[in-house]
């Protein structure tokens, strides 16, 4: 075992138990305790000082010290407590912890600043609610020592999980900086005061896809974000944003701020998958989150790189270690907590250039250990909660009994110092252009430094065109043209797209680094997505000269040429898509910068572990799914050949394992990309992907009334919880049963076909979204007694279907489940290999003939259990 390493249990049930005895109010106490399996640093002591959930004083996410050692609590869904901790080897009881008497709580943030409780309130505005999201201000009123009374400073719209979060105070102690995740509108305050130019927008230049499941459909740009305000609350500005759901925010000793963002864990194994990420939060700064397909690649110039990628996990709070009384080794840096695995990191900063790299290492663990804040104590310990989303809370104090030692010196040097001063001179500019800031923005537009760079545009993009246009028109130098580029496409004056475009052309693409040619290529995109696609000769010279470098033999290159050319309907690009698509899939490629945790870790999260374990067995190509959802959109120059290979592919990329969303976001691409094939050819191509036509078996069917559309299961959930449409009677469900064609493989009440399950009772066994998922996407489960067979032939194609027969040398399979007299033999000599199908006999897109009333009356017919005498029916 490492050194570094000391393991104990923790049997925090005697702990409990102890302490409920001699409490006044302890019957549930140790109810819902288990053994917690901690790895601890060697020379720290921990405790468990308090159990919340033992008093029914529900599950603590945020903690705030205050004046003379008081420390400040919050339960997710409850009041705020307060308390002062115990002395070492002894506990609080109930009665040490006391609840403020104002009627506020449900805090994901609070602070202790300007002898004030700032309280960041995340619950959603009712009706007759005295309190909601947003910001508020508790003070002491009458001197007395006791809080009284709650001013709010800024109303918010937004709350859950994605809602309003945490709070810190500023180095000079005289601001309060605040972080809210992507479900948390920006406030109308904010956008007209922001460092970031408010008109923000999604920018793909291909249409992504929206979460198959109906995550976040509807959160548009800018996302996640972080604010400033002053004391008082009456000075606001938006300070950072593009983030997904970060819940914590600090300062390094430096006096930099950072968070700690989340992933989307549904994703893992899509090309878009984006890890857990420690962002440097300068002004200004934008990280690129979109719902979604649409997130921004790390190297896009618009956007900035992490400082560092984790893996999986699920980010709760950030600390800066420097006031605490730990080795000196952590002064530097960050201690972040992950919910999920139960897993603090440190997160070592090092200097570099104007921002930061950094290494990390696991602090400290537990299993189960659900995180969720940590304080530094006036004391110098690290106080620590447990709880969120309701499971057993516990509050902890972790102390170094050894040397703390002097500070460990910061690996920094003039250069970097001087580089930081520079960008911070930068940023002065960003909200006050003057013709000193332009000189300085114009002359560090090619700056070797990222951030320096990006706040080199940010100034641009904040003053007028017109008080720059000499100095672009009269440059020549490459990389100052295509961050000036960037900066005047994202203006939206469409009358600019020329000056671009002129630019641009002059540039050689070889000329420039992988680094550069990205930035370059984004700068041709932004121009067709803020100011529309260019007359046609101008684009076909655009084309031309793209084309001549695709294929790259840089992965992140070639994808971005590859939509570009897709996008300028370029000669030969569909085929040349294809052939990255093929040669991505054989050489199984996964996209760079993305890790997977290792097993130990995912063991201690019964949620999310399975999951990653899963895919890392059956890792996606997602290099290969890249091409292959550009190609859904592609109308031109397919071949029949080209087709054949394009939908034979799905078998290949469906039998891989990915996130929740994976299955059905393959099965809406293939969709999108089924709506491209004429209808004359559409039968022989969804059998060659896997989907079989019903045939004349549909003859005696009534028919949709229509029209449909090409729905995802984030659409039918929109249409089914919509209160304005109303389920129609017994009648109409039973005519949408047979018009979907679901009595074909499905029976009701023993009417219908035998290939699928009975749904007479699956609304006993399935909620409302179980049956839409099962239905918009039927690869995601497929059970053992109606999947198919999939034989893979010498010659590369694929079959699937039931086995009717089998003998020594043949075997009959009956591919088409509506037809089961349509029968295929094959020779067993040339079969490659068999196994389950990961394809579904069931159809995708069955309710695209459906329209939104039809849709209904079916899905209050499969609750209803196929009873014209259930009660919704009356």
């Amino acid at each position: 075992m490492n050194k570094f390493l000391l393991q104990f249990i923790a049997i925090v049930a005697m702990v409990a138990i102890t302490g409920a005895c001699n409490s006044e109010s302890g019957s549930n106490a140790g109810e819902q305790d288990s053994e917690i399996k901690f790895n601890i640093p060697e020379g720290f002591y921990l405790e468990e000082i308090y159990h919340p959930s033992a008093y029914e004083q529900g599950s603590w996410v945020a903690l705030a010290q205050g004046p003379e050692g008081v420390v400040y609590s919050c339960d997710q869904y409850g009041k705020i407590y307060s308390f002062t901790p115990p002395k070492t080897g002894e506990e609080l009881s109930k009665k040490d912890v006391t609840p403020l008497d104002i009627e506020i709580g449900q805090a994901h943030g609070l602070l202790w600043a300007f002898n004030s409780l700032y309280v960041s309130v995340n619950k959603r505005w009712d009706e007759d609610s005295s309190f909601g999201s947003g910001i508020y201000r508790i003070e002491d009123t009458d001197g007395d020592g006791v809080l009284d009374q709650s001013n709010m400073l800024l109303k918010l719209q937004g709350d859950g999980e994605h809602g309003p979060h945490s709070m810190v105070l500023s180095p000079d102690g005289m601001e309060i900086y605040f972080i809210a995740g992507n479900h948390t509108l920006v406030p109308d305050i904010l956008k007209n005061n922001s460092r970031l130019p408010n008109n923000w927008n999604e920018d793909n230049l291909i249409t992504p896809y929206l979460d198959a499941r109906g995550h976040a459909n509807d959160i548009k740009a800018p996302g996640g974000w972080v604010a400033k305000f002053n004391p008082e609350g009456t000075e606001w500005e938006l300070i950072s944003a593009g983030y997904r759901n970060p819940f914590d925010i600090a300062f390094n000793k430096d006096g930099e701020l950072f968070t700690y963002d989340s992933d989307m864990e549904w994703d893992i194994g899509m090309p878009w998958y984006r890890p857990t990420r420690i962002c440097h939060v300068v002004p200004g700064s934008e990280y690129g989150w979109r719902t979604g397909s649409g997130k921004w690649p790390a190297y896009y110039p618009d956007n900035l790189p992490a400082v560092h990628n984790l893996e999986q996990g699920s980010p709760t709070a950030v600390l800066s270690a420097a006031t605490l009384n730990f080795p000196a080794k952590y002064k530097n840096g960050l201690l972040v907590m992950d919910w999920s695995f139960g897993t603090v990191y440190f997160i070592d900063l090092i200097p570099k250039g104007s921002s930061y790299e950094a290494k990390r290492e696991q602090f400290f663990s537990g299993t189960p250990l659900p995180l969720t804040d940590m304080i530094s104590g006036s004391d110098g310990n690290l106080y620590f909660a447990t709880g969120g989303r309701n499971p057993d809370s516990h509050l902890y104090r972790l102390t170094y009994t050894g040397d703390v030692g002097a500070d460990a010196d910061i690996a920094d040097n003039d250069k970097n110092k001087q580089l930081r001063e520079l960008r911070h001179s930068l940023e002065s500019f960003q909200k006050n252009t003057t013709e000193e800031g332009l000189s300085l923005a114009w002359d560090n537009l090619y700056h070797e430094d990222r951030f320096i760079r990006y706040a080199s545009r940010m100034v641009l993009e904040h003053a007028s065109f017109e008080d720059w246009r000499d100095r672009y028109l009269t440059e020549t130098d490459p990389l100052k043209l295509i961050n000036a580029s960037v900066a005047i496409a994202r203006t939206d004056n469409t009358q600019n797209q020329q000056f671009i475009h002129q630019k641009l052309n002059s540039i050689n693409l070889d000329k420039l680094n992988n680094e550069d040619q990205l930035a370059y290529l984004r700068a041709y995109s932004l121009s067709f997505i803020r100011m529309g696609k260019p007359m046609p000769a101008t684009s076909e010279k655009i084309a031309n000269k793209l084309n001549q470098y695709f294929p790259n033999t840089n992965n992140s290159v070639n994808k971005e040429l590859g939509q570009l050319l897709l996008f300028l309907e370029a000669d030969g690009i569909t085929e040349g898509l294809v052939n990255q698509l093929i040669k991505h899939t054989e050489e199984k490629t996964v996209s760079e910068g993305v890790e997977l945790l290792d097993e130990e870790t995912t063991l201690r999260s019964e949620q999310y572990g399975e999951v990653i374990r899963e895919v890392i067995a059956k890792m996606p190509p997602s290099e290969a799914i890249y091409y292959g959802m550009l190609l859904s959109n592609a109308e031109k120059g397919w071949t029949k050949e080209l087709r054949e290979k394009y939908f034979s592919w799905f078998y290949d990329v469906l039998g891989s394992k990915g996130g929740m969303s994976f299955k059905a976001y393959m099965e809406n691409v293939r969709q999108r990309a089924m709506s491209h094939v004429p209808e004359s050819e559409k039968e022989y191509f969804k059998e060659i992907s896997g989907e079989y036509s019903p045939s004349d078996a549909v003859a005696d069917l009534p028919q949709p009334e229509g029209p449909g559309g090409i729905y995802t299961a984030g659409d039918l959930q929109d249409i089914i919880y919509n209160e304005e449409v109303k389920g129609g009677s017994y009648e109409d469900g039973k005519r949408a049963f047979e018009a979907a064609m679901c009595i074909l493989c499905h029976r009701m009440r023993g009417e219908g076909g035998a290939a699928g399950s009975d749904l007479t009772q699956a609304h006993t066994k399935f909620g409302t979204g179980d049956l839409i998922l099962s239905i918009a996407s039927p690869n995601d489960e497929i059970s053992d007694q109606y999947a198919h067979t999939l034989f893979v032939l010498k010659d590369g194609k694929n079959l699937a279907g039931r086995v009717k027969s089998e003998n020594e040398d043949e075997i009959v399979l009956m591919p088409n489940p509506f037809n089961e007299t349509y029968t295929v033999n094959i020779r067993k000599e040339d079969v490659e290999e068999r196994g389950i199908s990961p394809i579904s006999p069931m159809p995708g897109g069955l309710l695209n003939r459906l329209n939104e009333q039809e849709i209904k009356d079916l899905f209050k017919y499969l609750q209803s259990g196929g009873d014209e005498n259930h009660e919704s029916y009356k």
